[in-house]
């Protein structure tokens, strides 16, 4: 049917005659379809190609978002842990002729009763039972138990914990003993013949074998003064939030001229 198409319209400048004519009038709708259907497989082949493109690139943005995402997020990481260790450098400058050394955090209690930490320092590193760990928001514990290059801290929120406390505001003298749980520690020993008020910021009383003094421990809550008995009732919300830390400082003590760590015997344990 094609060579009978070209042939009709191959006659130029002849009459056609009613052969012609038919074979015209009938193939020209065919070949209309077909020219039709050519037209419209190239379209959706260039469709298709130009589709291939466009996903292609599409794929190529997102690998460029997600690249630029993590290095965003790498940068950030960096500098808050910059920013961390800033503020620890700060810190242990701040304690005078203390000597400490800043610890990683490895591992905290996943269960919110959990009260204790796992720091990268052990007696390789000078890190001994008793020893007192601390953040720059306040205090967070002291060494339980310690191996070669790792240590538990048994946080202030122990049920076994106690730390000497005073009252910022009246410099009244209290204990902070812990409860078990992470939110919160109890006030025991407050005079009631003393001035408490919630809000009342608690801060280490610096006795000795213990934390320095002056260290923020928490704020007082649920403050209550019983009819009878010598001592008030109240709560401490920790000054630091455990769940959330990266690096501590751990307080090897005092030192001496030259700057090495003076010791005490007492806070000295065993590796285990």
């Amino acid at each position: 049917m094609p060579f009978t198409v070209f042939a009709v319209k191959a006659k130029q400048k002849v009459a056609l005659n009613a052969a012609d004519r038919v074979v015209i009038a009938v193939t020209a709708p065919v070949e209309k379809l077909i020219v039709a259907a050519v037209h419209v497989g190239q379209d959706a082949w260039h469709d298709y190609v130009a589709l291939g493109s466009v996903r292609e690139e599409n794929f190529r943005l997102r690998r460029e978002l997600v690249r630029e995402k993590a290095q965003t997020t790498a940068f950030a990481e960096t500098k808050a842990e910059n920013d961390r260790l800033r503020n620890l450098l700060e810190y242990t400058d701040k304690q005078g002729p203390l000597r400490s050394l800043v610890a990683p955090v490895v591992a905290v209690g996943a269960s919110p009763h959990s009260h204790v930490l796992r720091i990268a320092r052990g007696s390789e590193e000078g890190v001994h039972r008793g020893m007192p760990v601390v953040a720059p928001d306040g205090v967070v514990g002291t060494i339980a138990l310690t191996t070669a290059h790792y240590a538990d801290v048994q946080l202030i929120v122990s049920p076994t914990s106690a730390v000497p406390a005073l009252n910022e505001r009246t410099r009244a003298r209290a204990t902070v003993k812990g409860t078990g749980d992470q939110a919160r520690c109890k006030l025991e020993y407050g005079q009631r013949t003393e001035e408490w008020h919630d809000g009342d910021l608690v801060r280490t009383a610096g006795t000795i074998g213990f934390f320095p003094q002056g260290l923020p421990i928490g704020r007082l809550v649920n403050v209550t003064k019983k009819p009878t008995g010598m001592f008030i009732s109240a709560e401490v919300l920790p000054a630091v939030d455990f769940a959330r830390l990266d690096e501590v400082i751990v307080v090897l003590g005092p030192q001496d001229a030259a700057g090495n760590a003076l010791v005490n015997a007492s806070s000295v344990g065993t590796a285990q």
